[in-house]
């Protein structure tokens, strides 16, 4: 069994119920076993061109799972549930109803065209860094390590809803 970090998103339509309904499909995913959620955040819409707050304000939360899935098997899973749930992929860094990440994979890292683990803009991101923190405040972000660091720098930059 392998332990991995989620991080998932919501900005339009009832966005604590998309996380909800997320993490409920996620427990429920065949050789995946959901070990811890984080408290859930607020943030400003983060998008290619970076924080833009016209757009509808994100709910973030990370969840600690165990699994014996292989990490593109894993992504699969995390796909199929927001295919599920309606996502549509119209742009990158859009808005959404549903968005999963595959943050860590135990202490692996890995490279493939669909997948990158650690996600590589994990340490910039404050909707995973600080949700994270919350939930276990001795978590490591292979290649960087604690993150503890990261989530004081972060911490003004979410609320907790």
């Amino acid at each position: 069994m392998t332990t991995a970090v989620l991080a998932l998103g919501s900005n339009l339509g009832n966005r604590r119920n998309w996380l909800i309904k997320a993490l409920s499909l996620i427990a429920t995913t065949k050789d995946v076993y959901l070990t811890d959620i984080s408290p859930i955040v607020e943030s400003k819409a983060l998008t290619l061109a970076g924080v833009d707050s016209s757009k509808p304000k994100f709910l973030n939360c990370v969840a600690e799972i165990e699994t014996s899935l292989k990490p593109e098997e894993l992504l699969r899973q995390m796909q199929s549930i927001e295919l599920e749930l309606g996502r549509k992929r119209k742009e990158r860094w859009g808005d959404r109803n549903i968005d999963i990440d595959i943050i860590t994979f135990g202490n692996t890292n890995f490279r493939s065209p669909e997948l990158v683990i650690p996600h590589p803009e994990t340490k910039n991101r404050s909707f995973v860094i600080v949700p994270w923190y919350l939930m276990n405040q001795n978590a490591t972000l292979p290649g960087v390590g604690r993150i503890e660091k990261l989530a004081e720098v972060f911490v003004d930059q979410v609320k907790l809803y």
